[in-house]
């Protein structure tokens, strides 16, 4: 069995990457947008390696790369109901890229993103089996990219000793919601070189913000919180 994918995020977990997209099937000159898709190495959601990743493809899969993914099946979890278990005997195929003109039918337009009152980076274990559709990944287009802002502080759990900070302000559906900013490729185009431990905040500004959409994500539970994620920033191409 495969599943075809646009690729919406392929963002740092552990030591490998959480990948995602929604399945596509094609329909002459356009995609048909399916469901959210989480391709992992384990039934309990593990990430999937770089290693992994350039054995099945040659190279890991870019944002809005159209792949096709062997699974062996559902592997879903109650906090992570996209959840799909590869195939580890084999490759994967690159199909299409997505096209930005086709880019908003991949959008997804919840009342609200994870909201239980309690705060705005997290949210209660088991917020996601009482939704009322249970999902873990949004593609969103923000009301406002509020702030995308890094630095470095102490570490309270190290080691290491300094630990690396990136927070994403989203307003949405009238709040604003704080994301911890996994997105390699934010971090390659923004800051490939970050501030240490006495340089202070660093803002980043954003080519475009107002044409930007965001792939967020909720963890699995961690201290006994559902922590908001930034996955990845999907960018409009360079005029």
């Amino acid at each position: 069995m495969t599943k075809t994918i646009v690729v919406l995020a392929n963002s740092v977990k552990s030591h490998g990457r959480c990948l995602a997209g929604k399945e596509v099937a094609s329909s002459g000159k356009e995609w048909k947008v399916g469901d959210w898709i989480r391709p992992v190495s384990t039934p309990q959601g593990g990430e999937v390696s770089i290693t992994q990743m350039e054995e099945f493809l040659g190279r890991e899969p870019a944002l809005l790369e159209i792949i096709e993914v062997p699974v062996t099946g559902p592997v879903a979890l109650p906090d992570q109901p996209e959840n799909w278990l590869i195939d580890p005997k084999r490759k994967w195929r690159r199909v299409d890229r997505m096209d930005w003109s086709q880019v908003g039918a991949l959008v997804d337009r919840p009342r609200q993103v994870w909201d239980d009152g309690r705060g705005w980076r997290h949210v209660a274990p088991g917020f996601v089996q009482r939704m009322t559709k249970p999902a873990s990944l949004f593609l969103i287009e923000p009301q406002e990219i509020v702030s995308i802002e890094i630095w470095s502080e102490p570490n309270r759990f190290p080691p290491p000793a300094t630990k690396r900070r990136r927070l994403a302000k989203l307003r949405y559906g009238g709040i604003v919601h704080e994301f911890d900013i996994d997105d390699p490729v934010l971090a390659d185009r923004y800051y490939p070189r970050f501030p240490g431990l006495n340089a202070g905040r660093q803002t980043i500004a954003l080519r475009c913000p107002s044409d930007t959409l965001a792939c967020v994500s909720l963890t699995l539970p961690y201290r006994g919180k559902h922590y908001k994620i930034a996955a990845a920033f999907i960018e409009p191409p360079a005029k």
